[in-house]
C-alpha cells in the first residue's frame, strides 16, 4: 500500500483488494459495480478508497473545486484527481481472487469463505457453486435466488471443536458441505447486505476463472459461457453444469474415486487433475491408433 499527501495530510492508497478493510468494502463494491459512472461517483470512490472523513473531504473539495477558483487552477486540480483515479483503476480490473474478508457475519455466526484457489473444496461443492454462479449470471431463474444459494454454499460456519485432530480432516475449516443444509439457510442469506453477497460472488467467480484456466479438460466449462436450458451451446452443455455432473457419474461408474458420494467428496483439484491426465492419455491413444491405420 502506497501513501500520498493531500494538503499536508498523508493518506493510504490501496493497491489491491486485501488493502481494503471490511468496513469500506461493501460501499466500494456498490460504487464500482452497481453505480453508473459519473463525476460524483468518481469523487465518492476516491474519498472512500483513501478513507477520508466526509467533513474533511468537503473541505478538500471546496478548496480545490470551488466555483470561485480560476479555470486554470480547477483544470490542474482535475488532473491530480485523474491521476488518483488511474492509480485506483485496478479496482475495475483486478480479479478478487483473494478472500475479500475471512468470514461473513450471519446473525451471531461467522461463516467462513472458501480457501483461496479452492484448495480444500470438494468436487461436489465446486459443481454446485458453478451451477449457482452461472445460474445467477444468466438469470435462470430471474432474481437473486441463485446468488443466495451461491453464498450459502460457499460460506459456512466453522466445524465443531477438535476437527483438526481428526485423521480424516481434509483441511477445510468450514462445516462439511451438505446441499440440503444449504437449502435451509438460503432464506437467512437473502436478508444479507447485497454488497456483501456481491463480494462473495466476485471472489468465487475470480477463483473459478483462475482454477479452471490451470487444467485442459474435455468440455471444460467457462464461467462466462452462455447456456440456454434444453438447448446445447457451443460447449455441448444442454444445461448449466452438465460437464461437471456428467463427470461425476462417469468417475463413479468407473470407481476412480469410489461411489458417487465419494466422488462428490473428493478434492476438486484431484478430480480436475485426473480428468486432465485422462484427456492427455486419450489423445496419445487416439494418435497412436491413427498412426497404425496409416
Amino acid at each position: 500500500m502506497q501513501q500520498i499527501d493531500l494538503d499536508g495530510v498523508r493518506y493510504n492508497l490501496p493497491e489491491r483488494w486485501k488493502d481494503v478493510d471490511l468496513e469500506r468494502l461493501p460501499r466500494l463494491i456498490e460504487l464500482i459495480f452497481l453505480t453508473p459512472e459519473s463525476g460524483k461517483m468518481y469523487h465518492a470512490l476516491i474519498q472512500l478508497a483513501l478513507n477520508i472523513r466526509p467533513k474533511v473531504w468537503r473541505k478538500l473539495h471546496q478548496a480545490h473545486f470551488s466555483e470561485r477558483l480560476s479555470e486554470t487552477v480547477k483544470r490542474k486540480n482535475a488532473e491530480v484527481l485523474h491521476l488518483l483515479l488511474q492509480q485506483l483503476s485496478w479496482l475495475f480490473t483486478e480479479p478478487m481472487d483473494q478472500q475479500p474478508f475471512e468470514s461473513l457475519q450471519v446473525g451471531k455466526e461467522a461463516w467462513l469463505l472458501p480457501e483461496p484457489e479452492f484448495v480444500t473444496m470438494s468436487y461436489g461443492e465446486m459443481t454446485d457453486l458453478y451451477v449457482h454462479l452461472n445460474g445467477f449470471i444468466q438469470q435462470q431463474p430471474a432474481g437473486d435466488e441463485r446468488l443466495d444459494y451461491l453464498v450459502a454454499t460457499a460460506c459456512r460456519p466453522r466445524r465443531a471443536q477438535g476437527y483438526t485432530t481428526d485423521p480424516d480432516w481434509n483441511g477445510d475449516h468450514r462445516e462439511v458441505y451438505n446441499e440440503f443444509i444449504v437449502r435451509d439457510r438460503v432464506a437467512t442469506v437473502s436478508g444479507l447486505d447485497f454488497s456483501l453477497k456481491m463480494a462473495v460472488l466476485l471472489y468465487v467467480a475470480s477463483t473459478f476463472k483462475d482454477v479452471l484456466s490451470r487444467y485442459v479438460l474435455f468440455d471444460r466449462p467457462s464461467v462466462s459461457d452462455a447456456t440456454t436450458v434444453g438447448i446445447p451451446d457451443e460447449t455441448g452443455e444442454a444445461y448449466i453444469g452438465q460437464g461437471f455432473i456428467r463427470n461425476q457419474h462417469l468417475l463413479a461408474e468407473k470407481g476412480i474415486f469410489g461411489t458417487m458420494k465419494q466422488t462428490q467428496a473428493a478434492n476438486a483439484h484431484e478430480v480436475l487433475l485426473f480428468l486432465e491426465e485422462h484427456r492427455a492419455d486419450m489423445i496419445v491413444r487416439q494418435r497412436a491408433a491413427e498412426a497404425e491405420r496409416q
